[in-house]
């Protein structure tokens, strides 16, 4: 019955022990099953909770560190003063057993000596006391908590076995009370860290909250507005940067697609004006004067003309814009396809002189139509702007797998400012004569998405009275020689 009790209580004082030390973890776990039910966790929260639970662990472990480090130092103590008189003692030869008996009743160290085969050769505790001699370990009673140690020595020339008990109760007590001493301070400081954790993680998201404020303002109608990165020097402010020069593109793209549809609906709104205006006149002298009729069926017919073409062009950079069109690739033969261009361009247009330098045959696997396309934008270019019998030459030169497609003509040339945006979408030179010239300010920029979509270069050499030449480089990859 004694042995039930005895066993009831250690248990009891163990799980109060341990009730103790994880304590604060059972805390903590209640407050985040509680915050995790209530409240769909934001990252700053989570970032708060996460730098909790890293504090706590690490609170807990060096508690435990130094609870570990303390009661050793102190058990080893006691033990090896309560051994160390024993040991005197046991050097004496022959053995004085009524003097260790009267040091293990003074210090309260029950002491057991076995020999070789473990049989008790003197013993100060009783079997009634304790049931069974243990070799080591620790024994638990009502009102004592030993600790059991098993060492060698030499008695009379003869190894034998002695175990010590040292009663651990006051060092028990003395764990526990740094436990609690360490349980209150560390207690303190998760109080004051907890509020400090959540008061940095505020002063970190700042410059996010800040952001996301930006960024909710950022309309169609203020694109300009971007996110501050003075005083920034963290990662944040390469998100930041990033994120405006993102705008940047966002809003340079808005406004050129703004001004296409502007320039795009200014050129549709003349022909339809045109169109309009003589359809009220054949309606109103029409029917029957012949010279009306057939001056507005005429004029119809050729706005009718240059709608569809501006439509065409629309439509192909619209395909482009969206990324829906797809290049028709297959080999022909440059050489060839240049010289028919070359033909067809002196049978239309006999105001100029057409020279042609097609020196040698090179294939290209391209799209056949759209490098024509190109091809003839670039010399209705020349021509437009080229007096009468000025020249136009075309020449083909391949060198180490990479052609070169030269259009040189002997017009009015170009200024430094015109040919930084000869390639923007409705841009013209020459503005003052544009009626004369006629022209969307489409093709150049057709004519280059052709070429890049080769993965092609285009350069433009130009100067004001001497002309212009547009040249075209296809790289390697794209090309094959027939011969």
């Amino acid at each position: 019955m004694k042995n039930k009790d005895e066993k009831s209580d250690s248990k009891t004082v163990r799980t109060r022990i341990l009730k103790v030390i994880f304590f604060p973890v059972s805390i903590m776990s209640f407050v985040t099953g509680v915050i995790r039910k209530k409240a769909e966790l934001s990252i700053r929260l989570q970032l708060s909770l996460r730098h909790i639970y890293i504090l706590i662990k690490a609170v807990i472990g060096t508690g435990f560190i130094v609870i570990a480090i303390f009661a050793s130092i102190i058990i080893r103590d006691t033990v090896q003063e309560d051994y160390s008189g024993i040991a005197n003692i046991i050097k004496q030869d022959p053995i004085v057993y009524a003097e260790i008996k009267a040091y293990s009743m003074q210090k309260g160290i029950p002491v057991v000596i076995y020999d070789r085969n473990q049989n008790v050769l003197y013993s100060t505790a009783t079997g009634r006391e304790y049931g069974y001699y243990p070799l080591a370990g620790i024994i638990w009673s009502r009102e004592n908590l030993y600790l059991a140690v098993n060492r060698s020595a030499v008695v009379s020339r003869e190894t034998v076995q002695i175990i010590t008990y040292s009663d651990v109760r006051d060092n028990l007590r003395e764990i526990i009370k740094i436990s609690q001493i360490i349980l209150v301070v560390h207690t303190v400081i998760l109080l004051i860290s907890v509020p400090a954790i959540a008061v940095s993680g505020r002063k970190i998201f700042q410059p996010i909250r800040e952001m996301t404020q930006t960024v909710k303002e950022i309309s169609e109608k203020n694109l300009n507005l971007r996110i501050n990165v003075s005083g920034s020097k963290n990662e944040l402010k390469e998100l930041a940067l990033t994120f405006n020069e993102m705008m940047n593109r966002i809003e340079d793209q808005y406004n050129r697609q703004r001004q296409f549809v502007s320039d795009a609906s200014h050129e549709l709104r003349t022909p339809i004006a045109v169109i309009q205006g003589y359809a009220i006149m054949l309606d109103r002298w029409g029917k029957h004067d012949k010279e009306v009729l057939q001056e507005s069926v005429d004029a119809i017919k050729n706005e009718a003309e240059g709608m569809n073409e501006l439509i065409d062009k629309l439509l192909f950079l619209a395909r482009h814009d969206n990324s829906t069109f797809v290049f028709e690739k297959e080999e022909f033969s440059l050489s060839e396809m240049l010289l028919e261009t070359i033909k067809e361009t002196q049978i239309i247009d006999t105001t100029h002189k057409i020279n042609g330098k097609i020196d040698q045959e090179v294939s290209l696997y391209a799209d056949k139509s759209r490098i024509k396309q190109a091809i003839r934008i670039l010399i209705d270019n020349a021509l437009k702007y080229s007096p009468v019998d000025g020249e136009i030459t075309i020449s083909l030169e391949k060198e180490n797998n990479r052609i070169a497609i030269s259009l040189k003509d002997t017009g009015i040339g170009m200024s430094q400012v015109e040919l930084e945006h000869i390639f923007d979408r409705f841009y013209r030179t020459d503005k003052s004569r544009t009626k004369e010239k006629g022209g969307h300010g489409l093709g150049l920029a057709i004519a280059k998405i052709i070429i890049l979509g080769h993965n092609g270069k285009i350069k433009v050499r130009s100067k004001v009275g001497e002309g212009s030449e547009f040249i075209i480089f296809l790289e390697e990859g794209i090309i094959t020689d027939l011969k």
